[in-house]
């Protein structure tokens, strides 16, 4: 079986099956209609290592509308706020230092394919801060947060 790596120079624009996440806040405007921006671009890199570290499968326990890591947008509303962030300053926590590698996706067939990524940590940390960021700010303004992973 071949692998096939994702490198470093394609974390921001990744070949599929490899996959990039965002974030962004959520809120109603004065008129009634809902609003949402995206201020955080997760790397394929940082998307890869939340999934195979367990951290989706960890928020998706939370009372989120919706679930993550099927590329959609999901919601999280201001009660579930706190504990998304202390899960993502965990994950954090747990993964400073080591060495990672996830499957990411597999062909089937004779000449089989598997997709790997090798975790970056210090692009992982940055994208961890970056979302805890926006968390804290969504919280200080009384908005949502919209995750797409």
């Amino acid at each position: 079986m071949r692998r096939v790596y994702l490198a470093a120079e394609e974390f921001d624009d990744p070949p599929p099956p490899f996959r990039r996440g965002e974030a962004g806040l959520v809120w109603l405007d004065s008129d009634g209609s809902l609003k949402t921006d995206t201020r955080v671009r997760l790397s394929a890199n940082a998307t890869h290592a939340l999934e195979g570290h367990g951290v989706l499968d960890a928020l998706n326990g939370l009372p989120l509308e919706g679930r993550l890591g099927e590329g959609r947008d999901v919601i999280v509303p201001q009660q579930a706020l706190e504990a998304t962030s202390a899960l993502l300053y965990e994950a954090d926590r747990r993964t400073y230092g080591g060495s990672w590698e996830f499957l990411v996706a597999h062909s089937k067939g004779d000449a089989g394919v598997e997709y790997r990524v090798r975790v970056d940590n210090r692009d992982y940390q940055k994208n961890l801060l970056r979302l805890t960021d926006l968390l804290a700010l969504a919280s200080r303004r009384g908005h949502a947060a919209r995750l797409r992973l």
